[in-house]
């Protein structure tokens, strides 16, 4: 029995398909937002502070790696410290001082359009005052907001 009268029709179906396959596994979906007992279990540092600098740049993503144009704004924001909620043991050698250095993201440009990670939910300004649940990066030495709702903005500022 033949499944395929004409090999160039066998051909062309077993690449579409293979295709649609490959594509499918590259696919990422958006993360719900934790919850609070997630959030306190996730993270390794809560704080609460006053935004002092919130500064961005745009690059080219390093969370989406698909084929396309795909860039990230990339937001730096320094943090004075109010209170410490939670903090890792200080054999760790993650010590900070009174001013934290937290680095979020969000996408920019996804062309083509596709779905995944959308980043930090909020991103806040100077003068709010927030509360974050944080990890620390140890590729790029910085501490990060856990995804997508590890920023807490509690007080936006009046200006």
């Amino acid at each position: 029995m033949k499944l395929f009268t004409d090999p160039l029709k066998g051909s062309l179906t077993v690449l579409l398909c293979g295709a649609f396959f490959m594509g499918e596994i590259r696919l990422l979906a958006a993360i719900a937002p934790l919850s609070q007992k997630q959030l306190d279990e996730q993270s390794e540092l809560i704080v609460t502070g006053i935004v002092g600098v919130t500064e961005s740049k745009v690059q080219k993503s390093k969370i989406e790696r698909a084929l396309g144009i795909h860039r990230d704004r990339i937001y730096t924001i320094k943090l004075g410290l109010i209170s410490l909620h939670k903090s890792p043991p200080l054999e760790q050698g993650l010590g900070f001082k009174e001013q934290l250095v937290v680095e979020a993201w969000r996408p920019v440009t996804r062309i083509p359009p596709l779905p995944g990670l959308q980043g930090h939910q909020s991103i806040p300004k100077k003068g709010d005052l927030v509360k974050m649940y944080l990890k620390w990066n140890k590729k790029k030495a910085v501490w990060e907001p856990l995804l997508p709702n590890g920023i807490e903005i509690t007080k936006k500022d009046k200006k």
